[in-house]
């Protein structure tokens, strides 16, 4: 229930993405008046990161940290599912393949936070799991799936309790002494008590500072391929992850929009790296023909019931992090969320929640400290 709101509790949020989105809707429940402000003219537009019908849930990480909140944020998936009325949360089950010391990362990982695993050898996985044709064994989850992305993103605005305003271009987030100010491209300044910056790749520039912890964007290929002709329907498959130098995934595509009964496919390690993002230009990005060629050769090599020959291709964008790590954190009176890195989408409910929490000051059920914008930053391997 959104109760009343305190004349000195005003929150702006910059980015109507997953992030944002999610914040808006934690901080309007706990209370807070919230104005949330996208640049470009809808939500989950062509160069959102959070674009799109389809995103990967699981549990499977090598962190147990990472474990417990995607466990976390499974909870609050399904109270969004309860509170909007639409389904979200897809459960087809998923491998994970490859590299066998990754697999025993993520497995230990799973036992450790009582999370239901299995492994199965390649020729069980082949006649279990649709066909997958896994060269050596893998591990399977079968609590996790697939998220309707484009769904994910309308039920928190159609629950939300917050404004939204499209088209409105923020430049720059400056500290005042009793809060923060919001400048957007039409020369208005906006007040506010604490503003949230969820602005994607442009987040940290917006803060007017150089921070060790940003990384350039990159824009990875997506391809959607069909079942191979005269086979019938689609053999149920369930998501993948191929865990090595490309960390190429699957996962089937809910629904009935112009993906719905495809298998995506992508990778998840960068793809071309983006100078100059702007999230308002409507030109389209190209197709990378190497990367194309690399996804319809791991659909040759793992996914047999698949024509190899893509139906419609696509680009995302990745928000990426310089350790892949996310970065929540506070500065005074301004919040920021960013940097997802391609792996941050299964999150949104709790990722809004931690926000929240930084916004209101008040403890968090996760630390923090890895997230942190100053942090220590290596060069670690993929979250996946």
């Amino acid at each position: 229930m959104i109760v009343a709101v305190p004349a000195d509790r005003r929150c702006i949020v910059v980015g109507a993405g997953l992030l944002g989105l999610s914040a808006a809707r934690a901080l309007a429940r706990r209370g807070w008046d919230v104005v949330v402000l996208e640049a470009a003219g809808t939500v989950g537009h062509e160069r959102s990161g959070s674009k799109g019908d389809a995103r990967i849930f699981r549990l499977g990480y090598p962190d147990p940290l990472y474990v417990g909140m995607a466990l976390r944020a499974r909870d609050l998936w399904h109270d969004l599912e309860g509170a909007g009325g639409a389904r979200l949360l897809h459960a087809t089950g998923q491998v994970t393949l490859g590299d066998e010391t990754a697999l025993d990362s993520i497995a230990g990982a799973l036992a450790a936070s009582g999370a239901p695993a299995e492994r199965l050898s390649a020729a069980e996985a082949a006649a279990r799991l649709g066909g997958i044709t896994a060269p050596g064994p893998v591990l399977f989850e079968p609590g996790s799936g697939v998220l309707a992305a484009d769904e994910c993103l309308r039920a928190l605005c159609d629950t939300g309790g917050f404004a939204l305003r499209v088209g409105v271009a923020a430049t720059a987030v400056e500290e005042r002494p009793h809060g923060a100010t919001v400048t957007t491209a039409d020369g208005r300044v906006h007040g506010a008590d604490v503003v949230v910056v969820c602005a994607g790749p442009r987040s940290l520039a917006l803060l007017g500072a150089t921070h060790a912890v940003a990384a350039a964007p990159s824009l990875p290929q997506v391809a959607f391929f069909r079942p191979t002709s005269g086979v019938g329907p689609m053999v149920p498959l369930p998501v993948f992850i191929e865990w090595g130098d490309d960390m190429i995934y699957g996962l089937p595509v809910p629904g009935d929009g112009a993906h719905g009964g495809t298998y995506k496919v992508s990778h998840h390690t960068p793809g071309t790296a983006l100078d100059g993002f702007d999230p308002t230009d409507p030109a389209p990005f190209s197709d990378d023909p190497s990367l194309l060629a690399a996804l319809s050769g791991a659909v040759a090599r793992l996914l047999p019931s698949l024509d190899p020959e893509p139906v419609l291709t696509e680009r995302c964008v990745y928000d990426n992090s310089a350790d892949t790590d996310f970065v929540l954190d506070r500065l005074g009176h301004v919040v920021v969320g960013c940097g997802t890195s391609g792996h941050g989408f299964k999150f949104g409910p709790l990722l809004g929640e931690l926000l929240a929490d930084l916004v209101d000051g008040t403890d968090a059920p996760v630390d923090l400290g890895r997230f942190g914008l100053h942090r220590e930053v290596g060069t670690g391997a993929p979250s996946g």
